[in-house]
């Protein structure tokens, strides 16, 4: 398991364009959320305070989370796609299976390396989320229920660094080449899930099984904070837009386990 790891990051250590996102994940996460405090928001127009909300505890822990979300998304999902693509484009995937490596273990060094990273990232969160916290509760008392009250977040996070990355993946063993891939996985993302549960699925069935499409799940397990403070999210079905963290959890655990399903099996068959 080690062995094929250390492959894998020896392929990409000096890939720019892997520097580049891990670089900016690193900078932007914090940084998006610091931005807040030059966004001068009117108390009374919201249902909480934003500066406590922001950086307090135990509330940091889920609008970072929520940054995290975006950022996520875009930088890993983006890098998992290119991680297989490129395999692909520079036809180390055929050298390795002619050299003997197994498929089997090529896919193993990829799916490796994604929790590696997705592990990585959700350290990160909850390093900055704690720093963030303390810096700013300096000279309050803080007891440690308080800090670690909404640290559960960090489990739906990996799953969600997972989820996105798992599905970058599928979409890169699927497709093959670069901008297709990319362009596919934007499509799915943006164009065809939104167009299969708010212009099919709810038309056809009017069920809150409309947001059980993968895409959705892993956005929910991160969701906007304080959902429930904000108007519009019961629809007139009778049914949150929002799902069940728990249930979040349970699909999103089922659908990176499908992820990996099918593209080991593709791996395993397609011409390479």
């Amino acid at each position: 398991m080690l062995h094929l790891l250390k492959l894998e990051w020896l392929k990409q250590k000096n890939y720019i364009l892997f520097k580049i996102l891990i670089i900016a994940y690193v900078v932007f996460l914090p940084a998006i959320l610091m931005i807040g405090k030059k966004i001068n928001i009117p108390v009374d127009e919201l249902p909480f305070d934003p500066q406590k909300a922001l950086y307090y505890f135990p509330s940091v822990w889920e609008w970072l989370a929520y940054i995290g979300n975006w950022m996520v998304f875009f930088i890993f999902g983006f890098m998992a796609v290119l991680l297989i693509t490129n395999e692909h484009s520079y036809r180390t995937l055929r050298q390795n299976v002619i050299t003997g490596m197994q498929r089997s273990s090529w896919f193993w060094s990829k799916a490796l390396f994604i929790i590696a990273i997705s592990l990585s990232a959700t350290l990160y969160y909850a390093l900055c989320s704690i720093s963030i916290g303390l810096i700013h509760g300096l000279g309050d008392t803080i007891y440690l229920s308080t800090v670690f009250k909404n640290s559960d977040l960090a489990i739906r996070y990996f799953l969600m660094c997972l989820g996105y990355m798992g599905f970058g993946m599928l979409i890169g063993i699927l497709v093959k080449r670069t901008g297709i891939a990319l362009f596919a996985f934007l499509g799915y993302c943006f164009f065809l899930e939104p167009v299969l549960r708010w212009v099919v699925h709810m038309r056809l069935f009017k069920h809150q099984s409309m947001n059980y499409y993968p895409i959705n799940i892993f956005e929910d397990l991160c969701p906007v904070p304080f959902a429930e403070l904000t108007d519009g999210f019961t629809n007139e079905y009778g049914f949150t837009m929002f799902v069940d963290p728990t249930l979040a959890t349970v699909l999103a655990i089922g659908y990176i386990l499908l992820f990996g399903w099918i593209g080991m099996r593709r791996i395993k068959t397609s011409d390479l």
